[in-house]
Protein backbone atom coordinates (compact mmCIF):
# COMPACT_ATOMS: atom_id res chain seq x y z
CA UNK A 1 0.00 0.00 0.00
CA UNK A 2 2.86 2.39 0.75
CA UNK A 3 4.00 2.19 -2.88
CA UNK A 4 0.55 1.83 -4.49
CA UNK A 5 0.71 5.29 -6.03
CA UNK A 6 3.66 4.14 -8.15
CA UNK A 7 2.02 0.90 -9.24
CA UNK A 8 0.02 0.09 -12.35
CA UNK A 9 -3.57 -0.99 -12.76
CA UNK A 10 -4.05 -4.20 -14.77
CA UNK A 11 -4.10 -4.19 -18.54
CA UNK A 12 -5.96 -7.50 -18.56
CA UNK A 13 -7.88 -9.82 -16.28
CA UNK A 14 -8.78 -13.48 -16.66
CA UNK A 15 -12.33 -13.29 -15.31
CA UNK A 16 -13.24 -16.99 -15.25
CA UNK A 17 -14.77 -19.36 -15.23
CA UNK A 18 -13.88 -21.52 -12.23
CA UNK A 19 -12.53 -25.01 -12.99
CA UNK A 20 -11.95 -24.05 -16.61
CA UNK A 21 -8.16 -23.77 -16.79
CA UNK A 22 -7.57 -20.24 -15.53
CA UNK A 23 -4.55 -21.29 -13.44
CA UNK A 24 -2.91 -22.84 -16.48
CA UNK A 25 -3.53 -19.80 -18.69
CA UNK A 26 -2.28 -17.48 -15.94
CA UNK A 27 0.92 -19.53 -15.77
CA UNK A 28 1.38 -19.54 -19.56
CA UNK A 29 0.91 -15.77 -19.82
CA UNK A 30 3.32 -15.21 -16.94
CA UNK A 31 6.12 -16.75 -19.00
CA UNK A 32 5.82 -14.08 -21.69
CA UNK A 33 8.78 -11.66 -21.50
CA UNK A 34 6.41 -8.68 -21.74
CA UNK A 35 3.93 -9.80 -19.07
CA UNK A 36 4.12 -9.18 -15.34
CA UNK A 37 1.50 -10.73 -13.09
CA UNK A 38 -0.22 -9.65 -9.90
CA UNK A 39 1.56 -10.75 -6.72
CA UNK A 40 -1.22 -13.30 -6.14
CA UNK A 41 -3.25 -14.98 -8.85
CA UNK A 42 -6.69 -14.16 -7.43
CA UNK A 43 -6.83 -10.57 -6.24
CA UNK A 44 -10.59 -10.72 -5.46
CA UNK A 45 -11.23 -7.03 -5.95
CA UNK A 46 -14.45 -6.86 -7.97
CA UNK A 47 -16.14 -9.86 -6.32
CA UNK A 48 -15.79 -8.65 -2.71
CA UNK A 49 -17.50 -5.47 -1.56
CA UNK A 50 -15.04 -5.05 1.31
CA UNK A 51 -12.13 -4.88 -1.14
CA UNK A 52 -13.98 -2.45 -3.42
CA UNK A 53 -14.47 -0.26 -0.35
CA UNK A 54 -10.70 -0.25 0.14
CA UNK A 55 -10.49 1.61 -3.13
CA UNK A 56 -8.39 1.77 -6.25
CA UNK A 57 -5.19 2.22 -4.24
CA UNK A 58 -5.72 -1.16 -2.60
CA UNK A 59 -6.27 -2.73 -6.03
CA UNK A 60 -3.08 -1.14 -7.38
CA UNK A 61 -1.07 -2.52 -4.47
CA UNK A 62 -1.18 -6.02 -5.99
CA UNK A 63 0.46 -5.06 -9.30
CA UNK A 64 4.01 -4.23 -10.40
CA UNK A 65 5.40 -0.73 -10.31
CA UNK A 66 5.17 1.50 -13.35
CA UNK A 67 8.97 1.81 -13.35
CA UNK A 68 9.35 -1.97 -13.43
CA UNK A 69 7.01 -2.25 -16.39
CA UNK A 70 9.01 0.45 -18.17
CA UNK A 71 12.28 -1.43 -17.54
CA UNK A 72 10.77 -4.61 -18.97
CA UNK A 73 9.61 -2.65 -22.00
CA UNK A 74 13.08 -1.20 -22.63
CA UNK A 75 14.65 -4.67 -22.37
CA UNK A 76 12.29 -5.83 -25.11
CA UNK A 77 12.87 -3.17 -27.73
CA UNK A 78 10.35 -0.67 -26.40
CA UNK A 79 7.30 -2.90 -26.83
CA UNK A 80 4.85 -2.01 -24.07
CA UNK A 81 4.85 -4.46 -21.15
CA UNK A 82 1.53 -5.49 -19.62
CA UNK A 83 0.31 -6.66 -16.25
CA UNK A 84 -2.75 -8.62 -15.25
CA UNK A 85 -4.55 -10.86 -12.80
CA UNK A 86 -6.93 -13.82 -12.77
CA UNK A 87 -9.93 -14.10 -10.44
CA UNK A 88 -12.44 -16.71 -11.69
CA UNK A 89 -15.16 -15.60 -9.27
CA UNK A 90 -15.50 -12.31 -11.17
CA UNK A 91 -17.48 -14.01 -13.92
CA UNK A 92 -20.33 -15.20 -11.68
CA UNK A 93 -20.71 -12.03 -9.57
CA UNK A 94 -23.50 -9.76 -10.87
CA UNK A 95 -21.75 -6.60 -9.66
CA UNK A 96 -18.23 -7.45 -10.81
CA UNK A 97 -18.55 -6.09 -14.37
CA UNK A 98 -19.55 -2.58 -13.24
CA UNK A 99 -16.98 -2.59 -10.43
CA UNK A 100 -14.16 -3.56 -12.78
CA UNK A 101 -15.33 -1.14 -15.45
CA UNK A 102 -15.16 1.69 -12.89
CA UNK A 103 -11.41 1.21 -12.27
CA UNK A 104 -10.08 -0.33 -15.51
CA UNK A 105 -12.49 0.62 -18.33
CA UNK A 106 -9.92 -0.17 -21.03
CA UNK A 107 -8.83 -3.54 -19.64
CA UNK A 108 -8.92 -6.61 -21.85
CA UNK A 109 -10.91 -9.48 -20.37
CA UNK A 110 -10.23 -13.16 -21.02
CA UNK A 111 -12.86 -15.80 -20.34
CA UNK A 112 -12.35 -19.57 -20.47
CA UNK A 113 -15.47 -21.73 -20.71
CA UNK A 114 -15.55 -25.50 -20.33
CA UNK A 115 -18.45 -27.78 -21.27
CA UNK A 116 -20.72 -26.92 -18.32
CA UNK A 117 -21.55 -30.47 -17.24
CA UNK A 118 -17.88 -31.37 -16.99
CA UNK A 119 -17.20 -28.07 -15.24
CA UNK A 120 -19.89 -28.85 -12.64
CA UNK A 121 -18.50 -32.36 -12.12
CA UNK A 122 -14.99 -30.95 -11.66
CA UNK A 123 -16.22 -28.44 -9.08
CA UNK A 124 -18.08 -31.19 -7.22
CA UNK A 125 -14.92 -33.28 -6.98
CA UNK A 126 -13.05 -30.21 -5.72
CA UNK A 127 -15.68 -29.75 -2.98
CA UNK A 128 -15.48 -33.43 -2.08
CA UNK A 129 -11.70 -33.20 -1.84
CA UNK A 130 -11.94 -30.35 0.64
CA UNK A 131 -14.68 -32.01 2.69
CA UNK A 132 -17.38 -29.48 1.92
CA UNK A 133 -19.95 -31.72 0.24
CA UNK A 134 -21.98 -34.37 2.13
CA UNK A 135 -24.19 -35.31 -0.86
CA UNK A 136 -23.48 -37.36 -3.95
CA UNK A 137 -23.37 -35.47 -7.22
CA UNK A 138 -26.94 -36.18 -8.29
CA UNK A 139 -28.22 -35.21 -4.85
CA UNK A 140 -26.15 -32.01 -4.88
CA UNK A 141 -27.57 -31.02 -8.26
CA UNK A 142 -31.14 -31.59 -7.08
CA UNK A 143 -30.48 -29.73 -3.82
CA UNK A 144 -29.00 -26.67 -5.50
CA UNK A 145 -32.29 -24.79 -5.88
CA UNK A 146 -32.90 -25.09 -2.13
CA UNK A 147 -29.31 -24.32 -1.18
CA UNK A 148 -29.13 -21.24 -3.41
CA UNK A 149 -32.68 -19.90 -3.77
CA UNK A 150 -31.37 -16.43 -4.69
CA UNK A 151 -29.14 -17.85 -7.40
CA UNK A 152 -26.35 -15.42 -8.38
CA UNK A 153 -27.54 -12.80 -5.88
CA UNK A 154 -25.98 -15.01 -3.21
CA UNK A 155 -22.60 -13.67 -4.36
CA UNK A 156 -23.61 -10.21 -3.13
CA UNK A 157 -23.82 -11.31 0.52
CA UNK A 158 -20.51 -12.17 2.20
CA UNK A 159 -22.23 -14.69 4.47
CA UNK A 160 -23.61 -16.60 1.44
CA UNK A 161 -20.78 -16.16 -1.02
CA UNK A 162 -18.78 -19.20 0.08
CA UNK A 163 -21.91 -21.34 -0.11
CA UNK A 164 -22.33 -20.30 -3.74
CA UNK A 165 -18.65 -20.81 -4.55
CA UNK A 166 -18.71 -24.29 -3.02
CA UNK A 167 -22.14 -25.54 -4.11
CA UNK A 168 -23.19 -23.61 -7.22
CA UNK A 169 -22.37 -26.54 -9.47
CA UNK A 170 -25.09 -26.16 -12.09
CA UNK A 171 -25.65 -22.42 -11.75
CA UNK A 172 -22.10 -21.49 -12.60
CA UNK A 173 -22.48 -23.23 -15.95
CA UNK A 174 -25.27 -20.89 -17.07
CA UNK A 175 -22.68 -19.01 -19.07
CA UNK A 176 -24.91 -16.93 -21.33
CA UNK A 177 -26.67 -15.27 -18.41
CA UNK A 178 -23.36 -14.27 -16.87
CA UNK A 179 -21.69 -13.25 -20.13
CA UNK A 180 -24.54 -10.83 -20.85
CA UNK A 181 -23.62 -8.87 -17.69
CA UNK A 182 -20.09 -8.42 -19.02
CA UNK A 183 -21.22 -7.45 -22.51
CA UNK A 184 -23.43 -4.77 -20.94
CA UNK A 185 -20.44 -3.29 -19.07
CA UNK A 186 -17.61 -3.71 -21.60
CA UNK A 187 -17.43 -3.45 -25.39
CA UNK A 188 -17.41 -6.90 -26.92
CA UNK A 189 -14.07 -6.31 -28.58
CA UNK A 190 -12.53 -6.08 -25.10
CA UNK A 191 -13.73 -9.57 -24.16
CA UNK A 192 -12.10 -12.73 -25.53
CA UNK A 193 -14.04 -15.96 -24.95
CA UNK A 194 -12.20 -19.26 -25.40
CA UNK A 195 -13.12 -22.89 -24.91
CA UNK A 196 -11.11 -24.69 -22.25
CA UNK A 197 -11.10 -27.79 -24.42
CA UNK A 198 -9.26 -25.87 -27.14
CA UNK A 199 -6.72 -24.52 -24.66
CA UNK A 200 -5.78 -28.00 -23.50
CA UNK A 201 -5.98 -29.65 -26.92
CA UNK A 202 -3.67 -27.05 -28.52
CA UNK A 203 -2.30 -24.68 -25.88
CA UNK A 204 0.11 -23.03 -28.31
CA UNK A 205 -2.67 -21.98 -30.68
CA UNK A 206 -4.92 -20.75 -27.86
CA UNK A 207 -2.09 -18.81 -26.28
CA UNK A 208 -1.30 -17.21 -29.64
CA UNK A 209 -4.93 -16.02 -29.80
CA UNK A 210 -4.60 -14.51 -26.33
CA UNK A 211 -1.31 -12.82 -27.22
CA UNK A 212 -2.82 -11.31 -30.36
CA UNK A 213 -5.85 -10.12 -28.38
CA UNK A 214 -3.52 -8.39 -25.89
CA UNK A 215 -1.36 -6.90 -28.64
CA UNK A 216 1.66 -8.99 -27.67
CA UNK A 217 4.13 -10.60 -30.05
CA UNK A 218 4.07 -14.37 -30.02
CA UNK A 219 6.60 -15.54 -27.45
CA UNK A 220 7.20 -18.94 -29.01
CA UNK A 221 6.25 -22.39 -27.82
CA UNK A 222 7.29 -24.07 -24.59
CA UNK A 223 6.01 -26.79 -22.31
CA UNK A 224 2.38 -26.34 -21.31
CA UNK A 225 1.75 -28.24 -18.08
CA UNK A 226 -1.83 -28.49 -16.86
CA UNK A 227 -1.91 -26.60 -13.58
CA UNK A 228 -4.11 -27.25 -10.55
CA UNK A 229 -5.30 -30.57 -11.96
CA UNK A 230 -7.10 -32.89 -9.55
CA UNK A 231 -6.07 -36.52 -9.20
CA UNK A 232 -9.63 -37.86 -9.43
CA UNK A 233 -10.24 -38.98 -13.02
CA UNK A 234 -13.66 -40.55 -12.41
CA UNK A 235 -16.36 -39.95 -15.01
CA UNK A 236 -19.90 -38.66 -14.82
CA UNK A 237 -22.60 -41.25 -14.20
CA UNK A 238 -24.95 -41.65 -17.22
CA UNK A 239 -28.00 -40.45 -15.26
CA UNK A 240 -26.18 -37.30 -14.13
CA UNK A 241 -24.94 -36.68 -17.67
CA UNK A 242 -28.50 -36.92 -18.95
CA UNK A 243 -29.76 -34.50 -16.26
CA UNK A 244 -27.07 -31.99 -17.13
CA UNK A 245 -27.64 -32.29 -20.88
CA UNK A 246 -31.30 -31.42 -20.39
CA UNK A 247 -30.54 -28.62 -17.91
CA UNK A 248 -28.02 -26.93 -20.23
CA UNK A 249 -29.74 -27.47 -23.58
CA UNK A 250 -31.39 -24.04 -23.75
CA UNK A 251 -28.62 -22.10 -21.93
CA UNK A 252 -26.03 -23.55 -24.32
CA UNK A 253 -28.18 -22.56 -27.29
CA UNK A 254 -28.29 -19.00 -25.92
CA UNK A 255 -24.53 -19.01 -25.44
CA UNK A 256 -23.97 -20.11 -29.04
CA UNK A 257 -26.14 -17.20 -30.22
CA UNK A 258 -24.42 -14.74 -27.91
CA UNK A 259 -20.95 -15.75 -29.14
CA UNK A 260 -22.07 -16.00 -32.78
CA UNK A 261 -21.40 -19.72 -32.83
CA UNK A 262 -17.89 -19.49 -31.40
CA UNK A 263 -18.65 -21.38 -28.18
CA UNK A 264 -20.51 -24.66 -28.59
CA UNK A 265 -20.12 -28.24 -27.45
CA UNK A 266 -21.29 -31.41 -29.16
Amino acid sequence: MATAGRRALPDFAIIGAAKCGTTSLFDYLGRHPLVLLSSTKEVHYADRAANVARGERWYRSWFPGVAELERVSRRNGGQRALCGEATPNYFCHPDAPARLRAVVPDARLILLLREPGERAWSQFRWSMHWGGEPLDFGGALRAEADRLPDRFASMRRPADQQNFVSHGYALRGLYAEQLEWWYQAFPRDQVLVLRSEDLFADPSASLARVEAFLGLPHAGDSDFPVMNQGADRSRLAPQDRAWLDEYYAEPNRRLAELTEGAITWP
